[in-house]
Protein backbone atom coordinates (compact mmCIF):
# COMPACT_ATOMS: atom_id res chain seq x y z
CA UNK A 1 0.00 0.00 0.00
CA UNK A 2 1.41 3.63 -0.71
CA UNK A 3 2.42 5.31 2.47
CA UNK A 4 1.14 8.67 3.75
CA UNK A 5 4.58 9.77 2.54
CA UNK A 6 5.03 8.32 -1.08
CA UNK A 7 1.53 10.14 -1.58
CA UNK A 8 2.49 13.56 -0.76
CA UNK A 9 5.30 13.24 -2.36
CA UNK A 10 3.44 12.32 -5.60
CA UNK A 11 1.89 15.19 -4.71
CA UNK A 12 4.84 17.28 -4.22
CA UNK A 13 6.07 16.29 -7.15
CA UNK A 14 2.84 17.16 -9.61
CA UNK A 15 2.84 20.94 -8.52
CA UNK A 16 6.57 21.36 -8.60
CA UNK A 17 6.87 22.96 -11.96
CA UNK A 18 4.39 25.89 -10.26
CA UNK A 19 7.50 26.02 -7.96
CA UNK A 20 5.92 25.11 -4.96
CA UNK A 21 6.83 21.10 -4.47
CA UNK A 22 10.46 21.55 -4.01
CA UNK A 23 9.65 24.25 -1.15
CA UNK A 24 6.76 21.43 0.76
CA UNK A 25 9.34 18.35 -0.19
CA UNK A 26 12.26 20.43 1.60
CA UNK A 27 10.45 21.25 4.83
CA UNK A 28 7.16 19.08 4.91
CA UNK A 29 4.15 20.57 6.67
CA UNK A 30 4.62 23.66 8.07
CA UNK A 31 3.58 22.44 11.64
CA UNK A 32 4.47 19.47 11.54
CA UNK A 33 1.46 17.84 13.44
CA UNK A 34 -0.61 16.27 10.34
CA UNK A 35 0.41 12.86 9.06
CA UNK A 36 3.30 12.21 7.29
CA UNK A 37 6.37 14.13 6.94
CA UNK A 38 9.34 14.81 5.06
CA UNK A 39 11.41 11.42 5.06
CA UNK A 40 13.58 11.31 7.23
CA UNK A 41 17.35 11.53 6.38
CA UNK A 42 19.74 8.25 7.34
CA UNK A 43 21.53 8.70 10.29
CA UNK A 44 24.68 11.33 10.77
CA UNK A 45 23.14 13.54 8.27
CA UNK A 46 22.10 16.64 9.17
CA UNK A 47 19.36 18.30 7.91
CA UNK A 48 20.68 22.07 6.50
CA UNK A 49 18.30 24.85 5.05
CA UNK A 50 16.49 24.89 1.80
CA UNK A 51 18.46 26.15 -1.28
CA UNK A 52 21.82 24.55 0.03
CA UNK A 53 25.29 26.30 -1.92
CA UNK A 54 26.31 25.00 -5.07
CA UNK A 55 30.12 24.62 -6.00
CA UNK A 56 29.97 26.55 -9.49
CA UNK A 57 33.14 24.74 -10.47
CA UNK A 58 32.08 21.53 -9.32
CA UNK A 59 28.53 22.14 -10.63
CA UNK A 60 30.36 22.16 -14.28
CA UNK A 61 32.34 19.10 -13.48
CA UNK A 62 29.20 17.56 -12.85
CA UNK A 63 27.34 18.31 -16.01
CA UNK A 64 30.04 16.34 -18.20
CA UNK A 65 29.80 13.21 -15.50
CA UNK A 66 26.08 13.29 -16.13
CA UNK A 67 26.06 13.45 -19.54
CA UNK A 68 28.04 10.64 -19.43
CA UNK A 69 26.53 8.48 -17.68
CA UNK A 70 23.08 9.92 -16.64
CA UNK A 71 21.87 11.96 -19.19
CA UNK A 72 20.68 8.75 -21.22
CA UNK A 73 18.07 7.98 -18.55
CA UNK A 74 17.50 11.26 -16.64
CA UNK A 75 17.20 13.88 -18.98
CA UNK A 76 19.89 16.65 -19.64
CA UNK A 77 17.81 18.66 -16.44
CA UNK A 78 17.23 15.17 -14.31
CA UNK A 79 13.66 15.66 -14.94
CA UNK A 80 13.36 12.41 -16.55
CA UNK A 81 13.15 10.85 -20.23
CA UNK A 82 11.27 7.93 -22.06
CA UNK A 83 13.94 5.90 -20.90
CA UNK A 84 14.13 7.04 -17.00
CA UNK A 85 12.30 8.86 -14.32
CA UNK A 86 12.38 12.23 -13.03
CA UNK A 87 14.55 12.18 -10.14
CA UNK A 88 13.97 15.61 -8.83
CA UNK A 89 11.61 14.95 -6.49
CA UNK A 90 13.28 11.49 -5.02
CA UNK A 91 13.89 10.66 -1.48
CA UNK A 92 17.33 9.87 -2.45
CA UNK A 93 18.15 13.41 -4.01
CA UNK A 94 16.60 15.54 -1.71
CA UNK A 95 18.41 13.46 1.10
CA UNK A 96 21.69 13.86 -0.44
CA UNK A 97 20.76 17.67 -0.92
CA UNK A 98 19.58 17.88 2.89
CA UNK A 99 23.42 16.41 3.94
CA UNK A 100 25.94 19.46 4.82
CA UNK A 101 28.65 16.46 2.29
CA UNK A 102 27.01 16.18 -1.18
CA UNK A 103 27.16 12.66 -2.05
CA UNK A 104 26.97 10.90 1.37
CA UNK A 105 23.45 9.88 0.50
CA UNK A 106 24.23 9.86 -3.64
CA UNK A 107 27.25 7.90 -3.82
CA UNK A 108 26.34 4.90 -1.63
CA UNK A 109 23.32 4.56 -3.38
CA UNK A 110 25.08 4.83 -6.54
CA UNK A 111 27.73 2.48 -5.73
CA UNK A 112 25.28 -0.63 -4.67
CA UNK A 113 25.20 -0.95 -8.69
CA UNK A 114 23.20 1.35 -10.31
CA UNK A 115 22.77 0.62 -13.61
CA UNK A 116 26.56 1.58 -15.38
CA UNK A 117 27.77 4.24 -12.80
CA UNK A 118 28.78 1.60 -9.66
CA UNK A 119 32.52 2.40 -11.33
CA UNK A 120 32.50 6.45 -10.75
CA UNK A 121 34.93 8.37 -8.07
CA UNK A 122 34.14 9.43 -4.78
CA UNK A 123 35.08 13.13 -6.64
CA UNK A 124 32.76 12.31 -9.84
CA UNK A 125 29.64 11.59 -7.31
CA UNK A 126 30.68 14.69 -5.69
CA UNK A 127 30.67 16.63 -8.41
CA UNK A 128 27.18 15.30 -9.85
CA UNK A 129 25.56 15.59 -6.60
CA UNK A 130 26.30 19.51 -6.86
CA UNK A 131 24.89 19.47 -10.31
CA UNK A 132 22.01 18.02 -9.35
CA UNK A 133 21.37 20.26 -6.55
CA UNK A 134 21.48 23.22 -8.91
CA UNK A 135 18.73 21.36 -10.96
CA UNK A 136 16.65 21.36 -8.15
CA UNK A 137 17.28 24.65 -6.86
CA UNK A 138 16.27 25.64 -10.44
CA UNK A 139 12.85 24.36 -9.63
CA UNK A 140 12.40 26.87 -6.89
CA UNK A 141 10.27 29.56 -7.32
CA UNK A 142 12.56 31.89 -6.41
CA UNK A 143 15.37 30.76 -9.09
CA UNK A 144 16.35 33.20 -11.76
CA UNK A 145 15.57 30.57 -14.18
CA UNK A 146 12.28 29.71 -13.02
CA UNK A 147 8.84 29.40 -15.48
CA UNK A 148 5.78 28.66 -13.69
CA UNK A 149 4.17 25.71 -15.89
CA UNK A 150 0.52 25.15 -16.55
CA UNK A 151 -1.51 23.63 -14.40
CA UNK A 152 -4.61 24.36 -16.16
CA UNK A 153 -5.19 20.83 -17.74
CA UNK A 154 -8.12 19.10 -16.13
CA UNK A 155 -11.50 18.87 -16.73
CA UNK A 156 -13.83 21.09 -15.14
CA UNK A 157 -16.62 19.13 -15.17
CA UNK A 158 -14.99 15.89 -13.69
CA UNK A 159 -13.69 18.56 -11.18
CA UNK A 160 -17.00 19.52 -9.93
CA UNK A 161 -18.23 16.09 -9.66
CA UNK A 162 -15.64 15.42 -7.53
CA UNK A 163 -16.16 18.10 -5.74
CA UNK A 164 -19.85 17.56 -4.71
CA UNK A 165 -19.08 14.05 -4.75
CA UNK A 166 -16.28 11.53 -3.71
CA UNK A 167 -14.33 14.40 -2.57
CA UNK A 168 -16.56 15.56 0.45
CA UNK A 169 -16.00 18.99 -0.35
CA UNK A 170 -19.51 19.84 0.40
CA UNK A 171 -19.14 18.73 3.96
CA UNK A 172 -17.63 22.19 4.71
CA UNK A 173 -17.88 24.59 1.64
CA UNK A 174 -21.48 25.75 0.77
CA UNK A 175 -23.90 28.58 0.46
CA UNK A 176 -22.96 29.84 3.93
CA UNK A 177 -19.54 28.22 5.33
CA UNK A 178 -16.50 28.38 3.36
CA UNK A 179 -18.00 29.89 0.73
CA UNK A 180 -15.97 29.58 -2.26
CA UNK A 181 -18.04 31.88 -4.80
CA UNK A 182 -15.50 33.85 -6.80
CA UNK A 183 -12.56 32.53 -4.99
CA UNK A 184 -10.35 32.73 -8.46
CA UNK A 185 -10.69 36.21 -8.66
CA UNK A 186 -9.69 36.40 -4.91
CA UNK A 187 -6.27 34.89 -5.89
CA UNK A 188 -2.94 35.88 -7.80
CA UNK A 189 -2.93 33.25 -10.41
CA UNK A 190 -4.06 29.52 -10.72
CA UNK A 191 -1.14 28.43 -9.18
CA UNK A 192 -1.70 30.30 -6.80
CA UNK A 193 -5.28 28.61 -6.31
CA UNK A 194 -3.79 24.99 -6.81
CA UNK A 195 -1.59 25.49 -3.50
CA UNK A 196 -4.21 27.22 -1.27
CA UNK A 197 -6.49 24.38 -2.38
CA UNK A 198 -3.23 21.36 -1.31
CA UNK A 199 -2.35 23.12 0.96
CA UNK A 200 -4.47 25.80 2.67
CA UNK A 201 -3.23 25.27 6.51
CA UNK A 202 -0.13 27.04 5.18
CA UNK A 203 -1.95 30.03 6.13
CA UNK A 204 -0.96 29.27 9.88
CA UNK A 205 -2.99 29.18 13.20
CA UNK A 206 -4.20 33.03 13.17
CA UNK A 207 -1.07 34.63 14.17
CA UNK A 208 0.38 35.13 17.13
CA UNK A 209 -0.49 36.19 20.21
CA UNK A 210 -0.59 40.59 21.05
CA UNK A 211 0.50 42.16 24.40
CA UNK A 212 -2.11 43.43 26.95
CA UNK A 213 -4.26 45.61 26.31
CA UNK A 214 -3.97 44.90 22.25
CA UNK A 215 -7.67 44.79 21.03
CA UNK A 216 -8.81 41.21 20.10
CA UNK A 217 -9.06 40.32 16.22
CA UNK A 218 -11.10 38.20 14.73
CA UNK A 219 -10.47 34.68 14.38
CA UNK A 220 -8.55 33.06 11.56
CA UNK A 221 -11.12 30.63 10.39
CA UNK A 222 -8.25 28.39 9.52
CA UNK A 223 -7.16 28.43 12.99
CA UNK A 224 -6.36 25.44 14.94
CA UNK A 225 -7.86 25.27 18.14
CA UNK A 226 -7.94 24.07 21.87
CA UNK A 227 -10.34 23.81 24.01
CA UNK A 228 -8.72 22.75 27.83
CA UNK A 229 -10.45 20.81 30.70
CA UNK A 230 -8.07 20.93 34.07
CA UNK A 231 -9.87 18.35 36.66
CA UNK A 232 -10.52 21.76 38.31
CA UNK A 233 -11.51 25.23 38.25
CA UNK A 234 -12.60 26.54 34.57
CA UNK A 235 -12.41 25.55 31.38
CA UNK A 236 -10.79 27.56 28.53
CA UNK A 237 -10.11 27.72 25.26
CA UNK A 238 -8.86 29.15 21.83
CA UNK A 239 -6.22 29.30 19.20
CA UNK A 240 -3.96 26.47 19.66
CA UNK A 241 -0.28 28.06 19.86
CA UNK A 242 1.85 25.54 21.14
CA UNK A 243 1.95 22.28 22.56
CA UNK A 244 4.00 19.60 23.25
CA UNK A 245 3.71 16.10 26.56
CA UNK A 246 4.33 19.01 29.29
CA UNK A 247 1.97 22.54 28.39
CA UNK A 248 -0.25 23.49 26.39
CA UNK A 249 -0.16 27.31 24.82
CA UNK A 250 -3.60 28.80 24.11
CA UNK A 251 -4.67 32.50 22.73
CA UNK A 252 -8.05 33.38 24.20
CA UNK A 253 -10.78 35.26 22.34
CA UNK A 254 -8.88 38.87 24.24
CA UNK A 255 -5.86 38.08 22.82
CA UNK A 256 -4.13 37.05 26.11
CA UNK A 257 -1.91 34.02 25.79
CA UNK A 258 -1.70 31.66 28.63
CA UNK A 259 0.41 29.06 28.49
CA UNK A 260 -0.87 25.48 30.94
CA UNK A 261 0.90 22.86 32.72
CA UNK A 262 -0.34 19.53 31.48
CA UNK A 263 -1.97 17.81 34.66
CA UNK A 264 -3.61 14.16 35.44
CA UNK A 265 -6.88 14.26 34.23
CA UNK A 266 -6.67 17.42 32.35
CA UNK A 267 -8.90 16.94 28.71
CA UNK A 268 -7.54 18.37 25.64
CA UNK A 269 -9.45 18.70 22.85
CA UNK A 270 -7.75 19.97 19.51
CA UNK A 271 -9.60 21.38 16.26
CA UNK A 272 -8.16 21.30 12.96
CA UNK A 273 -10.92 22.72 10.46
CA UNK A 274 -8.02 22.14 7.41
CA UNK A 275 -7.88 18.36 8.99
CA UNK A 276 -10.30 17.60 5.71
CA UNK A 277 -7.39 18.87 3.35
CA UNK A 278 -5.13 16.86 5.50
CA UNK A 279 -6.59 13.74 4.89
CA UNK A 280 -7.78 14.64 1.43
CA UNK A 281 -3.84 14.60 0.17
CA UNK A 282 -3.78 10.75 0.77
CA UNK A 283 -5.64 9.76 -1.62
CA UNK A 284 -6.04 12.47 -4.18
CA UNK A 285 -4.83 11.69 -7.76
CA UNK A 286 -3.27 13.87 -10.12
CA UNK A 287 -6.07 13.40 -12.29
CA UNK A 288 -8.16 14.61 -9.13
CA UNK A 289 -5.82 17.56 -8.33
CA UNK A 290 -5.73 18.85 -12.02
CA UNK A 291 -10.05 18.46 -12.51
CA UNK A 292 -10.05 20.69 -9.00
CA UNK A 293 -7.78 23.19 -10.20
CA UNK A 294 -10.08 23.48 -13.84
CA UNK A 295 -13.22 23.47 -11.38
CA UNK A 296 -12.22 26.74 -8.84
CA UNK A 297 -10.79 28.42 -11.95
CA UNK A 298 -13.88 28.71 -13.26
CA UNK A 299 -15.53 30.38 -9.83
CA UNK A 300 -14.92 33.69 -10.86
Amino acid sequence: MTSCWVRRAAIAALISCAGFGAAVLAQGPPTGRGRGGPPEAPPGVQQIPRDPPVDAGLEEQGRTFWAQHCVSCHGSQARGSDSGPNIIRSLVVNNDRSSPNPGSVLGPYLKKGHHNVAALTDPQIVAIAHFVRQRVNDTMRGSPIFVPGDVLTGDAKAGEAFFNGAGGCTTCHNATARNLAGVRSRVINTVDLQQRMLFPMMTGRGGRGRGRGAAPQPLNPNAETVSITPPSGPALSGVLVAQDSFYVTVREASGQIKVVKRVPGMKVVTTNPMQAHIDLLDRLTDKNIHDLVAYLETLK
